[in-house]
């Protein structure tokens, strides 16, 4: 009887390796239920993160006025044009299109780069240059996404941002 050697790493026997069509297409099929029960929820998060984004940068922009009109020794602007192709603008004038570009705009944010998120209320800032205080403290824009989340920045009588959630929750910030 001949004697077979067996090799170390090597298989004897003639066994094809990896999968066969029918493996692959449940490995694909399960795959596919999978990516459709994902999908919803992640475009979801999409739309709270772009959400988040809007509050978050119109924070920043209220900030960054309030410091540059301090810093320029002339008043700054915040002024809004509403609808569905909403936009704002920090500017030095308060009239200034934040839809086209001006000398006057300094900086601008369009609803085209934060898809989903509309703009429900808003309210223009004028930035005192030697107190950094506004004109009229209050609300000054709410936004909302599809799920439901509203979030608001409002300015207080001294000129610093606050943002707090209407409706829904979206960390870190607090109900209003």
């Amino acid at each position: 009887m001949p004697q077979r050697r067996i090799r170390a790493g090597r298989c004897s026997g003639t066994h094809a390796h990896g999968l066969t069509l029918i493996e692959a297409m449940i490995a694909l099929a399960i795959c596919a239920v999978l990516m459709s029960l994902a999908l919803p929820s992640f475009a979801q998060y999409l739309q709270r993160q772009r959400l988040k984004a809007a509050a978050q940068g119109l924070e920043l922009d209220l900030r960054e006025a309030r410091f540059e009109a301090a810093r320029r020794g002339s008043p700054l602007y915040l002024a809004f044009q509403g609808g569905a192709n909403w936009c704002y603008a920090l500017a030095t004038t308060p009239d200034c299109d934040c839809s086209i570009q001006q000398a006057c705009r300094l900086k601008a944010t369009r609803s085209t780069e934060l898809r989903g998120v509309h703009l429900l209320a808003y309210g223009g800032v004028r930035f005192d240059p030697g107190s950094g205080q506004v004109d009229v403290p209050g609300v000054k824009a709410l936004w909302a996404a599809p799920s439901g989340e509203r979030v608001q920045v409002s300015v207080g009588a001294m000129g610093r941002p606050t943002v707090c959630m209407q409706e829904g929750s979206l960390p870190p910030w607090a109900p209003c």
